[in-house]
């Protein structure tokens, strides 16, 4: 196999000086990245490994096909098959021989009966017996039949299947999903999507456009809808900041005569003063749930208020406290709307577990928060596309209102590759010989 190196500046230039010099059936065998762009291995004359399926015949036999064992086995089958039918025929010739001596001696007319069978002492004085010989024979053939058809099903049962080839546009498409954190299975399917894509540029094409239509989004804003709006997740979601920001969006709009907010977060000492401070700034008034005033008669006071946002407070699943909250909402007698808040910086094992305690209360879209903290937004978009929730808005910041945006499907994904094109410029793979180089660079850069 003939390997020839390529190297460019960039990973669209490379593929375009393999197409020209060894086809569009050419393999690429590795790539890589150096200081002055990339560097790829490719082939065209690449030979596919032989099949894992092997089968030790004799001693000198070595790996083969698994249609070649196949074939190897019928014709080992009809071989033991011939080799009985001639068993058979040898031994009716030697029964009728014998029968014809008998009768010779005796005079009988009557066929011979067959040899009855002998225990083991007396097998020893049958050993020149011809009947006893080919019955021996044919025995034997039989067990090696019914031994070679149980092997040949035991291998069939653990031969691998064959797995699908992966195109050169695959593999690099593979590598910008895995590098934007975009999550199992779903890199799967964008994969097998572009399958019959030879070019990148295409192929990422239709990726980019996937994603795009998979994205859900609210066409229009929640607050302008009103109702009662309430913002669950974790703690340290941002959710108290959100409800701030949200609540100076509207008045900012429609005044503070029409909105109230209700905090529900009665178990941390003080946890409802921040949303005060939000309240005295807006002249808004806030509602705090306790003891004495449940969550209904505060919504039945706020009923001639259009907006009416709650804030819960981010419990564990293991306190106790928890379930209280989520019944208390999912039981209301108002209709109330849950938007599930959680940070672009959580890992995806995370957000999927949150996702999954607080679907219970019956979710009705989503708000991504610390878009600015965030390295990487593959995990958020996973969650989105996995989730299948409308993302109504997206936080990148601490200023109120500035930083809250409505979300749209085509800056999230230009957020993702925005990051990702970040952080190549951060990180990079020298060489052994430039690895000094490299850390100076860095911390040069840093500084």
């Amino acid at each position: 196999m003939k390997v020839k190196r390529y190297f460019s500046h960039s990973m669209q230039d490379a593929l375009r000086q393999i197409r020209e010099d060894l086809g569009p059936d050419a393999v690429i065998l590795s790539n890589s990245k150096t200081n002055g762009g990339v560097e790829i291995l490719a082939t065209a004359e690449y030979e596919d490994q032989p099949e894992q399926g092997v089968a030790q015949v004799s001693n000198d036999e070595t790996q083969v096909s698994a249609s070649e064992l196949a074939k190897q086995r019928a014709e080992r089958s009809l071989e033991l098959q011939a080799e009985m039918d001639r068993s058979r025929r040898r031994i009716e010739s030697v029964k009728q021989e014998q029968n014809v001596i008998k009768t010779e001696q005796f005079g009988q007319t009557n066929k011979i009966q067959a040899t009855p069978a002998v225990n083991h002492d007396e097998r020893s004085s049958k050993q020149d017996d011809p009947i006893y010989v080919m019955q021996e024979e044919l025995r034997e053939l039989r067990e090696m039949i019914s031994a070679q058809a149980k092997q040949s099903t035991s291998q069939q049962s653990i031969e691998p299947m064959p797995q699908a080839v992966v195109t050169p546009s695959q593999s690099i498409v593979d590598e910008r999903l895995e590098r934007l954190a975009i999550q199992q299975p779903i890199r799967k399917q964008l994969l097998d999507s572009v399958a019959s894509e030879g070019d990148f540029d295409t192929a990422w094409a239709k990726v980019r456009k996937q994603i795009h239509g998979a994205i859900q989004t609210e066409y229009s804003e929640i607050i302008d809808m009103g109702g009662v709006i309430s913002l669950v997740g974790p703690t340290g979601s941002g959710k108290t900041m959100t409800i701030g920001k949200l609540a100076a969006r509207y008045v900012m709009r429609h005044g503070a005569d029409s909105i109230a907010l209700v905090t529900t977060d009665r178990y941390r000492i003080a946890a409802h003063e921040q949303l005060k401070v939000f309240g005295r700034i807006l002249n808004v008034p806030v509602h705090v749930v306790d003891e004495d005033n449940c969550l209904d008669a505060i919504l039945d006071k706020c009923s001639d208020r259009k907006l009416v946002l709650v804030d819960t407070a981010g419990l564990m699943q293991s306190d106790r406290s928890w379930n209280e909250q989520l019944k208390e909402l999912k039981m209301s007698a108002h209709r109330i709307q849950n938007y599930l808040v959680m940070p672009a910086t959580g890992q995806y094992a995370v957000i999927k577990a949150n996702y999954k305690h607080y679907k219970m209360v019956g979710l009705a879209g989503t708000i991504i928060t610390k878009l600015d903290e965030a390295v990487s937004f593959g995990e958020a978009l996973s969650y989105l596309i996995a989730s299948k929730l409308p993302c109504a808005y997206v936080t990148d910041g601490q200023r109120v209102p500035e930083d809250i945006h409505l979300a749209e499907r085509q800056s999230l994904l230009n957020k993702a590759e925005e990051l990702l094109n970040s952080s190549e410029r951060w990180v990079t793979i020298p060489s052994h010989a430039n690895a000094q180089q490299h850390v100076d660079e860095s911390v040069s850069n840093f500084a």
